[in-house]
């Protein structure tokens, strides 16, 4: 019996059969093969020469005329986009022969003022003939037409403003909008008489640099002069028809039904002789607006027609090429049989010298029956040593595994694949792919076995599982002190939080936050920090346990997991720590420094049973020890007043920041009333703080601005007042505007402001960018400081208060009075109003002393021009009292409650 092959394929070695039975087995296979090679020739010699030349003339003349109106179409949509751009480059040309009056003083000072010298001088008939435009427009930003006219370009006369052109001048128009210095709008509007190139561009002096003041506007009609000249310059004929036509000639109907915003350009043929192409020109309002046809001769289609003929000439040339080729084609198939034999002898032959190894064993017995060269060169045997082995001499697996091993090929597996190990002649081992298969061999089973050499592969895979152990180190260890790192740190803990509920064991959490080592680092720079990370985390991994778990955390901060601990032994080796770094020396280029560390210490028990309340009390603890003086143990205890305190502020910080997120925070308002009626000019209100938690409950302010101010949040808060607040005022004024085309009865909004804005260098800014957008005149702000803000901050508030002072805002002094120096710094201050400090009027009944001084602030803020306001106005006594005193304004309970405000734009009222 031979090796299984595919049916034609000899076997692997000659001497399995007889001769006599290979020689006439193989001839027979030759001559069957010939025969049905020769049919099969035949046959498609037969059906190609019959159907070739209708194929292929079919099929080349329908793609060489499909080519043709490919071509056709191409060419088409090249002239209608060179039309279009013509059309596109005369709104340009339009709109650029207008910046000059947008951004000329005289016109900037003639939308203000509406001088009539402007328009005798600049819009007299010849100077709008000579721009060729039929309507100007000058609109101010309110909306207001300062000066409107049409123009009759053949009578040579003013004329009214087109009605339909006048009717798009609404506010929020697309004409309208505003636009950044430089940059103008243009396109096509369809008006009554006809589509008119208009171009808006704002109104600016000169130099570009001021306030826009408005929009000025200028019109052209697109008439068939304008056409004529779109022929002239692209040289095809052109036709224009408006969408909105009552009746589009059928061609242009039916090109309009098929074109869209996804297919905005249409090809189609006229007739024999002509082809069009469509497309829509949408307006200023990028909606579709004109239909733009031009024709073209059918040049390119028509020299189709003739290719035809040259074609079916080559196709007969083919032909007869192709019945010379088949012919050529049979006597290959006489030789191919020759080459089929001579195949057979080099398939043995590479068999033989295959690169992988194959041999054969005995399926009882395991003896070895015959081997190619790549198999005795991979172990080192000669033929003869091989034959006088089994293959349990060679494998490593022992004889009753291999023998289960190869069990299923016994039982009607028809193939088997595993990983091996052989032994090769001299002790060494060699990994290999083993394929078998169960065959017949000489009137007995054996196993055809096919083996690769895999042992350069296992090496790698080796290396691999190498590299992913040291990866996986890498991401749970700190790159730069080998400890763990926060990630591997959290999932310690977070085993040890589950250890404490369900097997009751106690363990001890430390985090440890080094003393001056900002010094040090910024001192000496980053190399020597890392070093100084380096040498300390050595020292911190020396005085604990083997048990316990020491991670860097982040930059100079460390955590330090102890297990199965008791309180007694924690705090032993907390202040272990704390005493190795005191003594630790760091030196550094004949430097040398030495630090302290704050650490927290706190109990993991099943009342702290997650992550983050138990790394929120370690922290707490360490903030705690680091308030009390730095490098001392501190242990968190839950009754623990100060780190409550601090863990309410953190927890505050983390909801603020979400209350920002979520836009829970509303505006209060509060009354500040006039004193004398005399003095009651405007509404005073000062804007208030209020936050609505998850449940929907208002929180006061002094519940969560101590945690923003401590946690850096104010200027987000800050912001957060002012945009709301512009964003509700700014709809209140417009929609005056609109009303009375004039000023609305104003307010005066006073907002406080925290030291974290007055020193951002962006607030200023910020403020700018609100007041435009929302366009709230800068009359109604005041910004309220209190004192001790403005001292602390004296440079910057100076320089804010100037700067918005100049766009006409006002200030107040909030609780002028509760610093030592107040009457000292009040000449630097430009404010507007003092707020005397409610804390001398809520007693001013009772304390002489309070009345004194709040009788001094007065007088004081009256000799500098300012005026006063009084906090604390808690009922109508004291409202008298000061009144008496002469104090300007009053605010309090007593004048009334805060309240929220409206959501109704045009109202403060609750």
């Amino acid at each position: 019996m031979a090796l299984p092959t595919s049916p034609g394929k000899p076997s692997l070695w000659s001497n399995m059969q007889p001769k006599w039975w290979k020689e006439s087995h193989q001839l027979s296979a030759s001559k069957q093969q010939t025969a049905a090679l020769r049919r099969k020739t035949l046959l498609a010699v037969s059906l190609t020469l019959t159907s070739l030349l209708t194929v292929l003339y079919a099929a080349s003349s329908t793609v060489l005329m499909s080519s043709l109106r490919k071509a056709e179409e191409q060419d088409t949509r090249l002239a209608l986009h060179g039309v279009l751009d013509t059309i596109a480059g005369t709104e340009n040309d339009f709109s650029g022969r207008f910046t000059d009056w947008s951004a000329w003083d005289d016109t900037y000072r003639f939308v203000e003022d509406a001088n009539p010298q402007y328009i005798k001088a600049n819009l007299i008939a010849e100077q709008l003939s000579a721009l060729k435009v039929n309507a100007v427009a000058f609109v101010n930003t309110a909306n207001h037409i300062v000066y409107a006219t049409g123009f009759d370009i053949g009578k040579q006369q003013k004329t009214l403003l087109p009605l339909a052109l006048q009717q798009q001048l609404f506010p929020g128009s697309v004409l309208l909008q505003a636009l950044p210095p430089g940059e103008y709008r243009q396109g096509l509007v369809l008006l009554p008489n006809g589509p008119m190139l208009v171009t808006a561009q704002p109104i600016l002096p000169s130099n570009g640099k001021g306030p826009r003041r408005g929009t000025v506007i200028f019109g052209r009609y697109l008439d068939l002069t304008k056409v004529n000249q779109f022929t002239q310059i692209t040289g095809y004929p052109i036709t224009i028809h408006r969408i909105d036509a009552a009746q589009l000639p059928s061609d242009f109907a039916s090109a309009r039904a098929a074109l869209s915003i996804k297919n905005p350009s249409l090809v189609r043929p006229l007739n024999q002789e002509k082809v069009a192409g469509y497309a829509l020109v949408n307006d200023i309002y990028d909606q579709p607006a004109l239909l733009v046809r031009v024709e073209l001769t059918r040049s390119i289609y028509e020299q189709g027609h003739r290719p035809l003929f040259y074609l079916v000439i080559f196709l007969v040339v083919i032909g007869l090429v192709f019945g010379a080729i088949t012919q050529l084609l049979l006597e290959k198939l006489i030789l191919f049989q020759h080459e089929c034999q001579e195949r057979e002898a080099r398939y043995r032959a590479v068999v033989t010298q295959a690169s992988e190894g194959i041999f054969l064993i005995d399926a009882q017995t395991k003896q070895f029956l015959e081997a190619n060269a790549s198999f005795l060169q991979l172990l080192g045997y000669s033929v003869s040593q091989l034959l006088e082995l089994t293959l349990y001499d060679v494998a490593v697996l022992e004889r009753a595994a291999l023998d289960q091993a190869m069990q299923p090929l016994l039982q009607g597996e028809t193939h088997l694949a595993s990983q091996q190990q052989y032994c090769d002649r001299w002790g060494g081992l060699v990994h290999v792919e083993v394929n078998a298969n169960l065959i017949a061999y000489a009137g007995r089973e054996a196993f055809c076995m096919v083996v690769r050499d895999i042992t350069e592969r296992k090496q790698a895979e080796d290396a691999l599982r190498e590299s992913e152990q040291r990866l996986a180190w890498q991401a749970s260890h700190d790159a730069l002190t080998g400890l763990a790192n926060r990630r591997e740190f959290e999932r310690c803990l977070e085993q040890a939080i589950t250890s404490v509920s369900t097997q009751g064991q106690q363990h001890y959490l430390c985090y440890l936050d080094l003393d001056q080592f900002k010094i040090i680092n910024d001192t000496c720079g980053h190399r020597a920090g890392d070093e100084l990370l380096r040498q300390i985390a050595a020292t911190l991994q020396a005085q604990v346990r083997s048990t316990d778990i020491l991670a860097r955390l982040g930059g100079d901060e460390f955590g330090l997991l102890l297990y199965n601990c008791q309180l007694d032994q924690a705090l032993k080796i907390a202040n272990a720590l704390r005493w190795s770094l005191q003594e630790f020396r760091f030196l550094w280029q004949g430097q040398t420094f030495s630090l302290g560390v704050s650490i927290g210490l706190t109990m993991i028990d099943q009342k702290e049973a997650d992550l983050n309340s138990v790394l929120s009390a370690a922290d707490a603890a360490c903030y705690a020890a680091k308030s009390r003086g730095r490098n001392r143990v501190h242990l968190y205890q839950a009754d623990d007043m100060e780190l409550a305190k601090q863990q309410g502020e953190m927890q505050w910080a983390v909801r603020i920041t979400q209350a920002l997120e979520e836009d829970r925070f509303c505006l209060y308002y509060q009354p500040i009333v006039a004193t004398q009626q005399a003095q009651l000019q405007e509404e005073h209100y000062e804007v208030l703080l209020r936050l609505r938690d998850e449940t929907g409950k208002v929180v006061p302010p002094m519940a969560f601005l101590p945690a923003a101010e401590r946690y850096n949040l104010m200027h987000l808060i800050d912001r957060w007042v002012i945009r709301t607040l512009f964003a509700a005022q700014g709809q209140h004024y417009r929609a005056a505007w609109q009303r009375c085309q004039s000023a609305p009865d104003r307010c005066l909004y006073a907002i406080n402001l925290s030291g974290a804005s007055i020193n951002d260098d962006q607030f200023i800014d910020f403020l700018h960018e609100q007041f435009a957008l929302h366009q709230v005149p800068p009359q109604v702000i005041c910004f309220e400081i209190t004192e001790t803000v403005a001292i602390a901050n004296l440079n910057k508030a100076i320089q804010l208060m100037r700067e918005l002072k100049q766009l006409g805002c006002r200030f107040a002094l909030d609780d002028f009075g509760s610093g030592m120096s107040s009457f000292a710094y009040l000449k630097s201050l430009p404010v507007d109003y003092l707020k005397i400090d409610g804390n001398f009027i809520k007693d001013i009944l009772e304390d002489p002393t309070d009345m004194a001084m709040t009788e001094a602030i007065n007088q004081v803020g009256h000799v500098m021009g300012l005026q006063t306001i009084a906090e604390f106005v808690e009922n109508d006594r004291i409202f008298e009292v000061i009144k008496a005193l002469g104090v300007d304004y009053a605010q309090g309970y007593g004048i009334a409650h805060p309240r929220p405000f409206s959501t109704d734009p045009t109202s403060v009222e609750a």
